[in-house]
């Protein structure tokens, strides 16, 4: 049983995909939670939607390629360009012209392209552990695509592995998103999220060709990318993110001048694993941008 039943569910289309969404709450903003990767659906923010649906309006959807969206088979239809239309077209099925945006990992690419590009969609600009062209390179991007000998550790990440041992990826990847102990709970959806996706869903993920208005790769042209960003940013990062590295999170802040709150042992599910204190984050930022003076978002 979900702790929230939706006040408005329903399908919108989106470039060639149904993309299911659902909408909580009321309240003086609205607040959209963002899908990171196919790899898990609407329901990794869980920890958040009751919370906040008690002080804003807060809509979630499903990605194309998991939960009840639609999963087109052709790797053209999961390019960034399309997962930022997705965001676009369930703000608008929903009535509303803005929101504060919460960018998680891969989502993070998309919440700097809506706010880079789109501007007046973006009211502020959540980054949780954020995927970003500004800090040390994946230990994954020389591993994906090539037949390898050993399926040892990160060499599982492969889309060769995927195809045969698809389940034995996913559990590995799950043990690498919740890093801290005691996280049993959260590995386990991982695992059963995921199996509602393919291994030929993420693959075509990984293959989409690059769209018009992506974060450039070279460092300095990411830079004056995310420096563009003119609305308020914030910034959460585990200390502990096997996925992604501290230091991209603090090279989005640094790039944007929003501020950055370090989870001291955190993952890269901060949200899910350290809900409590991720909410009361978004909660207080998005206070202050609805005061017009954002907070630094510290707990302090």
């Amino acid at each position: 049983m979900r702790a929230l039943e939706p006040d408005v569910s329903g399908y919108v289309r989106s470039t060639g995909a149904q993309i299911y969404y659902e909408a909580f709450g009321s309240g003086p903003a609205t607040v959209l939670l963002m899908p990171p990767w196919q790899v898990v659906y609407a329901r990794t923010w869980k920890m958040q939607i009751p919370y906040l649906a008690r002080h804003y309006r807060v809509i979630v959807y499903d990605p194309r390629g998991n939960g009840k969206s639609s999963r087109p088979a052709e790797a053209d239809a999961y390019t960034y360009r399309a997962h930022a239309d997705d965001a676009l077209a369930v703000l608008n099925a929903c009535g509303e012209g803005h929101a504060t945006i919460v960018g998680y990992s891969r989502g993070g690419i998309v919440l700097a392209m809506l706010a880079t590009q789109h501007p007046e969609r973006v009211d502020g600009a959540i980054f949780l552990a954020p995927v970003a062209p500004l800090g040390p390179p994946r230990h994954t991007q020389n591993l994906w695509d090539k037949p390898l000998e050993s399926d040892d550790g990160w060499a599982k990440h492969n889309k060769h592995y995927w195809l045969r041992a698809y389940d034995d990826w996913l559990d590995f990847f799950a043990h690498k998103l919740f890093t801290e102990s005691h996280s049993t709970m959260g590995i386990e959806n991982v695992n059963e999220w995921g199996r509602q996706t393919s291994a030929e869903v993420l693959i075509a993920t990984y293959e989409a060709p690059r769209s018009n208005g992506e974060p450039p790769a070279d460092h300095a042209a990411a830079l004056a990318y995310y420096a563009r960003i003119r609305c308020p940013v914030l910034v959460i990062h585990g200390s502990d993110d096997a996925v992604i590295a501290h230091s991209t999170g603090a090279g989005v802040a640094e790039a944007t001048g929003g501020a950055l709150v370090t989870i001291e042992g955190g993952g890269h599910s901060p949200h899910a694993r350290h809900p409590v204190k991720v909410n009361l984050l978004i909660r207080r930022f998005v206070d202050g941008v609805i005061a017009g003076h954002p907070a630094d978002a510290h707990l302090g």
